[in-house]
Order: structure tokens, then C-alpha cells, then sequence
């Protein structure tokens, strides 16, 4: 893939989830659910171009790594296809269950968009009756711990 290619299909990307994230922000009102308006999640997961992005902040390398390998995992070994921008940081929130946050980025579909706050987590995917969504608010649950509210809401 050229260098022009790439830099181009990461621009779209980019004003891709940047559309996505201001549909989703409008259609689901920040200040629901204990959010503070124009707060920003301190983890975003977001399925989107044919790619993954990882983005905010986790506690330590390992849950840093699984992620990441999840996340080529999904794409069928396309590392390159995996955006990780995930500050590793002694004070971000705590992930309970690394291996089932991994789980959930082998799980996800594309347009899927996971959110985390300190008391809640949001996950938009196309179909709340699906399997995979059922599937989905469990891992998260286990991922989280049993102090954050999970909640599967679905696409604008």
C-alpha cells in the first residue's frame, strides 16, 4: 500500500468516526446517565473503515497489548488496520477483565462504538436483540467489574 493510499484511507477514517462520535453525542444527549455535557470518555472502541481504533487510557502494558491483539486478530492479522492511541496510565479507570474487553473487540461488527466512564459503559451496535449484542453487554460486564453500569443502545 502506498503512502499516499494509506495517509488517504486514514483521513477518511478519521472524518468517519468524527461523524460517527458527533451522531452518536447528539442522538444520545451527553448529560443522560450521569455524563457531564462535553466530558469525554476515558476508553473508546470504535469499529469503523474497515479498521479498529483504540483510544484513551489504560492501566498497564498487558491490557494495552491484549487489546491490540484482539483488535488485528478481528482484521485477520492486518495490524496496520489497528489505530491504537491508548495512553498507558496508572490512573485510568480499572479494567477488571482484560481478556474479556479483548474478547469483545474479536466479537465486534463493523459501526459498533464502545464508550467508558467512571460509572458507566456504553456500547452502540446495530441490533439490541441480536446474539452477539446479548453477547456483548456480558463481556462488558465482566470487563468493567460489577460497579459499572452497561448499557447496549442502538445505532442513530
Amino acid at each position: 500500500m502506498t503512502k499516499r493510499i494509506w495517509i488517504t484511507w486514514l483521513s477518511v477514517a478519521c472524518l468517519a468516526i468524527l461523524a460517527i462520535g458527533a451522531a452518536w453525542r447528539l442522538a444520545d444527549g451527553g448529560e443522560e446517565h450521569g455524563q457531564v455535557a462535553g466530558s469525554t470518555p476515558s476508553l473508546e472502541i470504535r469499529w469503523h473503515g474497515g479498521g479498529i481504533v483504540l483510544q484513551g487510557a489504560v492501566r498497564d502494558a498487558a491490557t494495552q497489548q491484549a487489546l491490540a491483539a484482539s483488535a488485528a486478530a478481528r482484521l485477520g492479522g492486518e495490524s496496520e488496520q489497528v489505530i491504537d492511541w491508548l495512553d498507558i496510565t496508572p490512573a485510568a479507570l480499572p479494567v477488571s477483565d482484560a481478556g474479556a474487553l479483548a474478547r469483545l473487540v474479536l466479537l465486534g461488527q463493523e459501526g459498533w462504538h464502545l464508550q467508558r466512564w467512571p460509572t458507566e459503559g456504553r456500547l452502540a451496535v446495530q441490533s439490541l436483540a441480536d446474539e452477539r449484542s446479548l453477547q456483548a453487554k456480558a463481556l462488558l460486564q465482566a470487563a468493567f467489574g460489577p460497579g459499572v453500569v452497561i448499557r447496549v443502545v442502538g445505532l442513530p
